[in-house]
């Protein structure tokens, strides 16, 4: 086969001869994105227990997540801490360590098989450093890859107030850096079904007879009847005068 720089013109040039066996070319590799980036979401109780193991820790500590999908986006709904060999510099969390946890979870929540299922993000805190990943921390990542297939995400925090996430998607080889993240607080629609119900039952509107509001309630009400609107348009009531009389006009 003839080397690939014979054939680099990426079909611009003209061709009329007979056809040809095809060949590689200097491919051109690049990716396209026809809808945007994932992003990550954060639970309000994922978010300040996160918060809280970075401040009150003074050294790195890592715990586990569960996660769930809202679209094409990723949502870190609550997180674990597990048991593990921490230092100034480092954190590991060893396969045993995440079986441990596995069994402990499947044996106090109604919900523990649902929760393993769903363990698909690492966190730990690098305490005063940046948040770059270490050599450590891209090692990890094999031990979570060897229990799932399909994604994984990994979160490394600072004290300084800097959170940054990297999505591995294992099932098509592509890794995502320092992806755009953000508090996920839906409306709650069952609160407001709650308050329409209330207000439906306890609020009503006021009917104020549009007489009163002018001030001549007592004296229309001889003429048309106390129950009767007020024809303000074609009313032959006038009112002469600051503290005079009123009078029916002719």
């Amino acid at each position: 086969m003839k080397n690939w720089q014979e054939n680099r013109t990426y079909g611009v040039t003209s061709y009329s001869g007979p056809a040809k066996k095809f060949l590689p070319h200097q491919f051109g590799n690049s990716v396209e994105l026809t809808v945007g980036l994932p992003k990550i979401l954060l639970t309000r109780d994922a978010y300040e227990d996160m918060f809280c193991l970075v401040d009150e820790v003074g050294k790195e500590v890592g715990w586990v997540g569960s996660v769930e999908k809202k679209g094409r986006d990723y949502l870190i709904k609550e997180i674990f801490l597990l048991d593990q060999e921490s230092h100034s510099t480092t954190c590991e969390i060893t396969a045993n360590g995440l079986a441990e946890f596995a069994t402990e979870i499947l044996s106090s929540r109604e919900d523990g098989m649902e929760v393993v299922n769903s363990l698909r993000f690492w966190g730990h805190s690098h305490c005063n450093m940046g948040t770059s990943p270490s050599g450590q921390d891209n090692s990890q990542m094999t031990v979570f890859a060897e229990s799932c297939e399909d994604f994984f995400i990994r979160g490394i925090l600072n004290k300084n107030g800097r959170m940054e996430f990297t999505l591995y998607l294992y099932n098509i080889g592509v890794e995502i850096h320092d992806l755009t993240w953000e508090l996920y607080e839906p409306t709650d629609e069952s609160r407001r079904q709650k308050w329409q119900a209330e207000i439906e039952e306890k609020v009503r509107e006021k009917y104020i007879p549009l007489v009163n509001q002018f001030g001549v309630g007592g004296y229309a009400g001889r003429y048309w009847g106390d129950n009767e609107p007020f024809p303000l348009v074609e009313s032959k009531v006038a009112v002469v005068g600051a503290g005079s009389s009123r009078k029916k006009a002719r």
